[in-house]
């Protein structure tokens, strides 16, 4: 058999380079802070729209009915419930819904309380279902596009380039395409979660807490490959058909890498949101926070759009090296089947 030679290889971009490099972009690039930090200046300052009032009444019949039916372990378990879920409505805005995922803003006062430096800003109960819908909707459209507006400015200043009507045209398409394929994906799997967690639930707290850790190693095992959707769509320029082959292709031969630069953005994301969120609201502290929050949201998209550039030119450098080790693979596979096969 013909030994081949194993062609030479670049080494992988570093993860510290490229979130030192979406920093220097962030801070060269000033006009990418005003998207997170306008949004969370609205939040702050802005009405908020309440939906407690309109909830609590049938939570509460739920909730006593539910009651009457376990015993004292579930019973201490509702009661508990009941009291999180309370708070957890008194503080929901709907403009935080202006929030989208994976494509849009960043912000850190999605559920932010009414105090404000300047005294107390206006809180309005929304008190229909119907108006409830429509403005979650209105919100997450609206979300979107700017988050499409957010993402195509840090992608143009990734690769230097100018605004181009028909580009971003293409790529609100190919966004609104991708949530479509989400929408589903939900829909698929919204429904088994939601019986076997609330089943968990009721059953053991022990149970619950597993079923949740599985399921979030699914999601994980799930969405890893889906990464670099919004990079192909935004960097590449590619359509969503295209752009979700390419995600795969780069999460298949650098998955370990993008698993890192995801956990690493996550500790520093969530680690300074904990500092961000020491002033309180009524402090003027707060827009140091909003603004500090705001570097670091575009810093890191800013990165990841950086690692999704560098990776892709190093796929393209080193395809003859990748294609060696898919058919190393492929023979490998061949030689273990082959005694099965003789006999």
């Amino acid at each position: 058999m013909e030994n081949r030679e194993i062609p030479s290889t670049t080494p992988l971009p570093g993860i510290i380079r490229i979130l030192g490099d979406g920093c220097n972009l962030a801070a060269n690039k000033v006009y990418l802070l005003a998207f997170p930090a306008l949004l969370d200046l609205f939040l702050l300052f802005g009405p908020k729209l309440r939906i407690n009032e309109f909830l609590e009444p049938y939570f509460e019949a739920t909730f006593r009915q539910m009651l009457t039916t376990v015993g004292n372990t579930g019973m201490r378990q509702l009661e508990t419930a009941i009291a999180v879920l309370s708070d957890a409505l008194s503080s929901v805005n709907l403009f935080g819904f202006l929030q989208t995922y994976p494509i849009g803003i960043g912000v850190m006062l999605g559920s932010a309380a009414a105090a404000t430096p300047f005294g107390t800003s206006a809180e309005v109960q929304v008190t229909s279902a119907f108006r409830i819908i429509v403005i979650i909707i209105a919100c997450v459209l609206f979300g979107v596009m700017l988050g499409t507006v957010y993402y195509a400015a840090a992608a143009l200043a990734v690769k230097n380039r100018k605004f181009n009507i028909n580009t971003f045209l293409k790529q609100v398409i190919n966004v609104v395409l991708l949530y479509i394929a989400l929408v589903i994906l939900l829909a698929l799997f919204s429904v088994p979660y939601i019986c076997l967690t609330t089943f968990a639930f009721m059953t053991s707290p022990l149970i619950y807490q597993i079923l949740i850790l599985v399921i979030i190693v699914f999601a994980c095992w799930i969405l890893i490959p889906l990464f670099y959707i919004p990079h192909g769509i935004f960097v590449n320029e590619l359509d969503f058909p295209h752009a979700v082959k390419e995600s795969f292709q780069l999460a298949s031969w650098s998955g370990t890498l993008t698993i890192r630069f995801i956990l690493l953005s996550l500790v520093l994301s969530l680690g300074l949101d904990m500092i961000w969120t020491i002033p309180a609201q009524s402090s003027w502290l707060i827009l140091v926070s909003i603004f500090g929050h705001a570097f670091v949201s575009t810093a890191l998209l800013a990165s990841s759009f950086i690692l999704f550039r560098e990776l892709d030119k190093w796929q393209k450098e080193n395809r003859s090296f990748l294609e060696w080790r898919k058919a190393n693979l492929r023979i490998r596979r061949i030689i273990k089947k082959e005694p099965e096969t003789h006999d």
